[in-house]
C-alpha cells in the first residue's frame, strides 16, 4: 500500500517537472499579484511541508509554527518558516538567499528536498494505520499521504496560475 502512495507522489512531482519548463528566472520569484504567491514561495511551501510531514516530527497542523523543521532529516533554503502559511509568507519578502536562486535551481532543491523526504519516510517504516505525529488522534499515516498527495497537486495548479498570470506560455495542462 505504501508504495501505492507514493507513486501517486511522484505522478505529482512529474506535473511539477511540466509545470516549471520554460519558466523564466525573471518570473521564479515575482508575485502575479500582491495577494499571490510567486513560484518559487510556492515551492518553498511545499518543500517545507513535504519534509516537514515525511523526514520531520510531522508537523504543525495550524502551519504557523515551524516547530517541527528543527528535527527534519532534510536541509534546504527552501525549507523556511516564511513559506509555512500563506498570510505570513505574503507578509514576508523571500531572502536574498532565495532570490539568488534561479529557475532551474529551484526546481532542482524542490526535486532534491522531494527525494530525500520520502527516503527518509521510507526508512521510519511507519505502520500506515498507526497515528501520524502532529495531526488528530484519528489520522494515521496513510491519512496523511493521501493528504500530502492532494496538497502537491493543488500548489502545482497554483504554479501554473501564477505562470499564466505572468504572461508565460506553459506546457499543455
Amino acid at each position: 500500500m505504501l508504495e501505492t502512495y507514493l507513486d501517486l507522489l511522484e505522478m505529482d512531482y512529474f506535473e511539477i517537472g511540466e509545470a516549471f519548463k520554460g519558466l523564466s528566472d525573471e518570473n521564479v520569484w515575482k508575485r502575479p499579484a500582491d495577494s499571490l504567491l510567486s513560484v518559487g514561495e510556492i515551492a518553498g511551501h511545499i518543500c517545507y511541508w513535504e519534509a516537514s510531514r515525511l523526514a520531520g516530527g510531522g508537523g504543525n497542523l495550524d502551519g504557523h509554527a515551524a516547530t517541527d523543521t528543527d528535527a527534519c532529516r532534510v536541509s534546504s533554503p527552501l525549507i523556511d518558516s516564511r513559506f509555512a502559511y500563506f498570510p505570513n509568507t505574503l507578509a514576508t519578502s523571500p531572502s536574498e538567499e532565495h532570490l539568488a536562486m534561479t529557475a532551474s535551481d529551484v526546481f532542482r532543491e524542490l526535486m532534491r528536498v522531494h527525494t530525500e523526504s520520502v527516503a527518509a519516510f521510507r526508512e521510519s517504516n511507519p505502520d500506515l494505520d498507526s497515528r501520524a505525529a502532529g495531526w488528530p488522534e484519528d489520522v494515521t499515516h496513510k491519512e496523511k499521504l493521501k493528504y500530502l498527495i492532494f496538497h502537491v497537486a493543488y500548489h502545482t495548479g497554483q504554479i501554473y496560475t501564477a505562470r499564466h498570470l505572468l504572461g508565460e506560455k506553459t506546457v499543455d495542462n
